[in-house]
């Protein structure tokens, strides 16, 4: 994503800052100009807008972490047009990737169409830069016509200021994670992030936070009971989550493990589960339930945990020391808890194995969140092998057969076959 700004003078704005921000503006998404548009009345094309960039920057600079502390929300520059159009490009972070899209939009008035471009993605550093000079440019812009104190510098200066500071930038990031505005914040979400950093760290931390917005309500859905639930988990027996042989099948395969530069977060997972697989000497159907894939790792004694008035999100809680806490989902009263169960187990494994540098970090239902699309692909992998599941696939089975010979959800078997011709375009490339 790239910023074009071509200021023009001469506006006739009534608002100064929108005067000294007038300009033609321009914004790549990959090799498209997501501004260009048709004008309906004029039934002409025209490839920028006549905005003042004050807005969009500003909007941009208040809005900084809550765009990179999300993870299953996409910013709209939408709430930005502050009385002026611009087009429905959307984006968001997932840890390290950054992801832009931007979608075709009808304005009725003033009668303007844009067009759907091809979307993008790009590291964080690489968004964090292009971001940055924007806003930077306008605010540059601004003080040099005498303009210092505007929403849009101040803004602006406070992130500037929290990003020098590793530990307050983590903060802000954080408080972005629950959507909330670190600089005027409620002291209870401030507690918040203080409690639940002494137990999670970094990516870990921002996706437990994350993982608690309710989706569609912008409101933070964690009873503190979770935060109780997560520190009574110190206090159970070792016996009862200690995956003995998982630590040293992190050492064996080792640098394996490791993610390459510029891996996707679910070739990672799914390249790490083909290697656990041949040390292992499994396939799928070894590893069909908890008990299975738990001997396999060396635990005779481990137990399911209890969860009440907890955040329904959370499957399971890796721990240190390769240890993993596996929420009871009810088996024995549902017939799908011990397909669910498995798969969070097996997750969590997968996270174990794929992330050896974090020590806590919890299994949850976010899904634009690489930590997460980890684990999901080493689950998919090693309960439902490609190779098998293509082979049985092309035999004409069905996928609800091929889930039933896996001890899988049948979504499983769907999203395997789904994502088949991108496992090997990569693997090619």
């Amino acid at each position: 994503m790239k910023f074009s700004v071509e200021w023009l003078a001469g506006g006739e704005n009534a608002a100064v800052e929108e005067r000294v921000t007038l300009c033609d503006l321009r914004i790549f998404v990959g090799d498209d100009n997501a501004c260009m548009f048709l004008d309906d009345g004029a039934r002409e094309v025209f490839d920028s807008l006549r905005v003042p960039a004050v807005h969009l920057a500003e909007g941009i600079a208040r809005d900084w972490w809550r765009i990179f502390g999300g993870r299953d929300r996409r910013q709209s520059l939408v709430p930005y047009r502050t009385g002026f159009v611009l087009p429905a490009i959307r984006f968001g972070c997932d840890g390290s990737t950054f992801a832009i899209e931007s979608d075709q939009l009808h304005c009725a008035n003033p009668g303007v169409r844009f067009w759907q471009v091809a979307g993008e993605q790009c590291s964080r550093s690489v968004a964090e830069q292009e971001l940055a000079a924007f806003v930077g440019v306008v605010v540059d812009k601004l003080a040099g016509d005498g303009i210092r104190d505007c929403e849009a510098a101040l803004a602006w200066e406070r992130v500037c200021a929290s990003r020098e500071d590793p530990a307050e930038a983590a903060f802000c990031e954080a408080a972005g994670a629950l959507d909330v505005d670190p600089y005027s914040m409620a002291d209870q979400d401030a507690d918040f992030i203080e409690r639940a950093g002494a137990f999670f760290a970094d990516e870990a931390l921002i996706e437990f936070l994350a993982s608690g917005m309710a989706h569609g309500t912008g409101k933070f859905r964690f009873p503190v009971s979770t935060m109780n639930w997560l520190d009574g988990l110190r206090t159970r027996k070792p016996c009862e989550s200690a995956l003995p042989k998982l630590k040293e099948l992190r050492d064996k395969i080792g640098d394996i493990a490791l993610r390459r530069a510029n891996e996707p977060a679910w070739a990672h997972g799914h390249r790490v589960a083909n290697a656990a697989a041949n040390e292992l000497n499994v396939d799928g159907r070894d590893v069909a339930t908890p008990e299975a894939l738990t001997r396999r790792l060396g635990s005779k004694n481990f137990q399911r945990v209890h969860a009440k008035d907890i955040e329904p999100g959370i499957r399971a809680v890796v721990a240190p020391g390769a240890a993993v806490h596996l929420r009871d989902r009810g088996r024995g009263k549902f017939s799908w808890a011990e397909q669910a169960e498995t798969f969070a187990l097996t997750r969590a494994v997968g996270s174990v194995l794929c992330l050896p540098q974090t020590e806590r970090l919890v299994v949850n239902n976010l899904h634009y969140a690489e930590q997460q699309a980890v684990g999901r692909a080493f689950a998919a992998q090693l309960l439902t092998p490609m190779d098998k599941v293509r082979e049985m696939a092309e035999d004409g089975l069905e996928e609800r057969e091929i889930a039933h010979e896996f001890n899988v959800s049948p979504w499983v078997v769907t999203h395997q076959l789904g994502n088949q011709e991108r496992i090997d375009r990569y693997a090619a490339a």
